[in-house]
């Protein structure tokens, strides 16, 4: 090979060296600049503890995870490396194994549980716009996404070996954005005796309650395993951030349930009721006195799990009928009833019907005019996105088999309904309230 040809490659050589360090520089400036930092400071709304491991999540505008993070001990640090935009950062605290986390969640995900907690979770969230600043500082402020239930019931007979308490109807799932939602959910908690004879439960974190009342549920276990049940309706509900204590007392005087608690808290909730009072009405015979157990009964116009106490049979020594009107309204014509009977269940409740023909009469009856006017207000009151009785349009009832119309005002006529045409539709059901 000659000199000039060796120059030549030598020369061709070192030409593709220097275009390719050139082609490079582009992708090693953009890996520098990709992402920017985020760190991240958190802190309860006092001087409650920040409980580890501490979740640490942003999410884009689409509402996808963009970064997270696990901090497992408070000197870790906080830090999340995001490409320039807008985001919506959000801290979780306290998660136990009560809580069902997601994997990789969006921001439309839950947690959910399916019973109470024994550790409150605490959240926050902040907005932040991350642009060319290489690193930017936020403060994300925790506060408590649960209720803290404290129970204490006095003057339990001697002869009580157990009692578990429960309530309901509550959210069973937290959003990331947020929002409280899930099926309802029924918790419940075991109650021990102390010391001083009160029958006392552990504190036990819940979400908040999902209608305007809350309905207890107080079982009593006997030394001989006979089982006593009894039920109060609560015209509340638990709060989020915010002790929820119930007192009860056996014997008929109120127990004022205090600040079970500490931290920073909210005001707490005091719930105070009776259970398990006793009236005495003159046996037969010797004239001894039968002791029969009292339940309060939900009144006839309230709204009691999710539905309408249209009217109440007369009570014996077992409980009572009610007869329930649905809170949901459908318009559909005869073909159709029959799916919307089949799927159709309220907080557990199932087995809804149209009413019959006697039914739709009591119905009319008693709620035309200021009486239906009353309900609707109360139905607002529930739910304002719920619709009242309409006064004017037919609802469909049976009659035999056969599909009726009525309508709620009084002097109106029940009359055959038709094929074609819609009809209101609201379900009812009979349900034994048992002592």
């Amino acid at each position: 090979m000659n000199v000039s040809v060796i120059c030549k490659w030598l020369l061709l050589t070192a030409i593709c060296s220097c275009f390719c360090a050139c082609q490079s520089l582009p992708e090693e400036d953009l890996s520098a600049t990709d992402g920017r930092s985020l760190r991240v400071e958190t802190r309860s709304s006092g001087s409650s503890e920040v409980l580890f491991p501490l979740y640490l999540y942003a999410f884009s505008e689409n509402g996808t995870c963009a970064a997270s993070q696990i901090i497992t001990e408070a000197n870790e640090a906080m830090e999340l490396v995001l490409p320039a935009g807008n985001y919506q950062v959000v801290a979780i605290s306290g998660v136990s194994e009560a809580y069902k986390m997601p994997d990789s969640p969006s921001l439309e995900d839950v947690i959910s549980m399916e019973g109470g907690a024994n550790s409150p979770l605490m959240v926050g969230k902040a907005d932040v716009s991350i642009g060319s600043s290489s690193e930017e500082t936020l403060v994300i402020t925790l506060s408590y996404a649960v209720a803290a239930l404290n129970v204490a019931l006095k003057n339990v007979p001697s002869d009580v070996a157990a009692i578990s308490f429960s309530l309901s109807p509550l959210h069973s799932s937290w959003s990331f954005n947020g929002s409280y939602g899930g099926n309802p959910l029924k918790v419940e908690t075991a109650c021990s005796l102390d010391t001083e004879n009160v029958w006392s439960s552990k504190t036990l974190y819940i979400f908040p309650g999902q209608e305007a009342e809350t309905t207890f549920s107080i079982v009593l276990e006997k030394k001989d395993g006979s089982r006593s049940t009894y039920g109060y309706t609560y015209a509340g509900v638990p709060v989020a951030g915010r002790p929820f204590n119930v007192g009860g007392n056996y014997s008929g005087s109120v127990t004022v349930g205090g600040s079970f608690i500490g931290g920073d808290w909210g005001t707490a909730i005091e719930v105070e009721f009776d259970f398990g009072a006793a009236f005495s009405t003159d046996g037969e015979g010797e004239g001894e006195n039968s002791e029969v157990d009292l339940l309060k009964l939900p009144e006839i116009g309230s709204i009691w799990q999710g539905a309408i106490v249209a009217d109440v049979g007369e009570a014996d020594t077992t409980g009572a009928d009610l007869f329930l009107l649905s809170l949901d309204e459908w318009e559909a014509t005869t073909a159709q009833v029959e799916t919307l009977t089949a799927g159709y269940s309220v907080n557990d409740i199932s087995g809804w019907r149209l009413p019959t023909y006697d039914e739709a009469k009591s119905l009319r009856s008693s709620y035309s005019g200021d009486n239906r006017l009353s309900l609707n207000e109360r139905i607002a009151a529930y739910d304002d996105s719920l619709y009242g009785l309409d006064g004017e349009e037919r609802y469909l009832c049976d009659k035999d088999g056969e599909y009726y119309s009525f309508i709620f005002q009084g002097g109106t006529t029940i009359s055959k309904a038709g094929s074609k045409r819609t009809y209101y539709v609201r379900l009812v059901k009979t349900f034994r309230f048992s002592y």
